[in-house]
């Protein structure tokens, strides 16, 4: 059946790039910890210095996600974007061994956001292309549980690398990973074409029913770009409720007594179910349709996040975010297969690269929301905005998508 078939393009991407994911993953921990040993003409406490170096990094490349998708949609090319943000990923680690100051290191963050921010739409925009509406969600599936594994494993490599040999040896063995994919790209990787995909989106805009696939569709009385915009909304209410459970763990220790081994555990758990049931989900997603899965997520998440703002024992943490890590891949996988649906021939680039934003506005408004409002309202307070807003999303996405 086609629903199995996945074009061999896409391993060829995601191998490659995973390489550079386990380097991605070993800087999350040893930014933070990095930070300590650097001179800083600043006085700034290393709480607020370790939340910079993050913030700048995700702020960058927020910015640079539609600029450089547009970019990139414009003259119709999509490798020469991933090799720079691979090459800048890789000649940026090697400096982050040579820095001296902490400013040094933020200037570089910065631009590891602006490649990041060059690269991402692009990887998105490949897999449209090499992807169909009958197999996208199991492609995009395959996508983020293949790449998923390398954050995962590289953040505990990271440490251990960093805390044996220092961390110059860590950042030279990400600049060593980074190499490795620039090679894979260039030699397995082919460029794709937006008249390869263009045709087969240009009719799903055009579709108003689902016919016999699970393909995404729209009615007439409503336009592919707001539609995109909403499937967004979706993804990044996903983001959104992860990061205001992790800037709630100081809280769930105090409340639940819990451990920090505990807490580690519950977002384990939550990435560990979103590693597994990711390809299965987007198999689904494929077989019956997309819209009716995002609603799903969205609403049992919502009701997942209200059992999390009343856990009561150290156990019950756990459980919920791993329920909440199955049903948000039911929301992301699926909404990012519609997205690649609905895209517009010669905007697929820049359309797609709303998704990776959304998830980087989700990391920065997540931890303030969860702050200001658990500190200032109550401790369930955050829980239940973010719930409110799955509901309201999942409602306005059975209004306008077609199953």
């Amino acid at each position: 059946m086609g629903i199995f078939r996945i074009h061999s393009e896409l391993y060829a991407i995601t191998v490659s790039l995973l390489f550079a994911d386990f380097g991605t993953g070993m800087m999350i921990p040893m930014m933070p910890l990095y930070v300590t040993e650097l001179h800083c003409g600043m006085n700034l406490d290393v709480v607020i210095k370790s939340a910079l170096v993050f913030a700048v990094f995700g702020l960058f490349s927020v910015i640079s996600y539609p600029v450089m998708g547009r970019f990139s949609d414009r003259i119709d090319m999509r490798k020469p974007f991933v090799l720079a943000g691979l090459i800048g990923f890789t000649v940026l680690a090697l400096a982050s061994a040579w820095v001296t100051t902490f400013e040094q290191l933020l200037t570089i963050r910065v631009a590891q956001g602006i490649m990041v921010g060059a690269m991402a739409p692009s990887v998105l925009a490949m897999l449209t292309h090499v992807s169909t509406s009958d197999n996208r969600g199991k492609s995009m599936g395959i996508y983020s549980s293949i790449r998923g594994i390398g954050p995962a494993a590289g953040s505990a490599a990271g440490g251990l690398i960093a805390g044996s040999w220092g961390f110059n040896w860590g950042f030279y063995v990400c600049a060593a990973l980074g190499l490795v994919s620039i090679i894979f790209v260039s030699l397995f990787v082919r460029e794709t074409r937006e008249t390869r995909g263009a045709s087969e989106m240009y009719d799903n805009h055009k579709t108003e029913t689902g016919g016999g696939s699970g393909g995404t569709t729209t009615t007439n009385a409503h336009n592919p770009n707001s539609e995109i915009k909403l499937l967004v909304y979706a993804a990044f209410t996903t983001m959104l409720a992860l990061m205001i459970v992790a800037t709630m763990l100081p809280a769930y220790q105090l409340h639940l007594e819990a451990s920090v081994g505990g807490l580690g555990i519950a977002i384990a758990a939550h990435l560990s179910a979103r590693l597994i049931f990711q390809t299965p989900l987007g198999i689904l997603s494929d077989r019956f349709g997309r819209r009716n899965m995002i609603v799903c997520g969205l609403f049992t998440t919502a009701i997942l996040l209200v059992g999390m703002a009343h856990a009561q024992t150290a156990l019950q943490l756990p459980i919920l975010m791993f329920a909440a890590g199955i049903t948000s891949a039911a929301i992301t996988i699926p909404a990012l297969a519609s997205g690649a649906d609905l895209a517009s021939p010669g905007m697929v680039g820049q359309q797609m690269s709303l998704f990776p934003m959304a998830s980087g506005i989700g990391m920065v408004v997540g931890p303030l929301l969860a702050g200001f409002t658990a500190t200032y309202l109550w401790f369930a307070a955050p829980f239940y905005i973010c719930a409110g807003l799955m509901v309201m999303v999942g409602v306005r996405i059975m209004m306008v998508l077609a199953p």
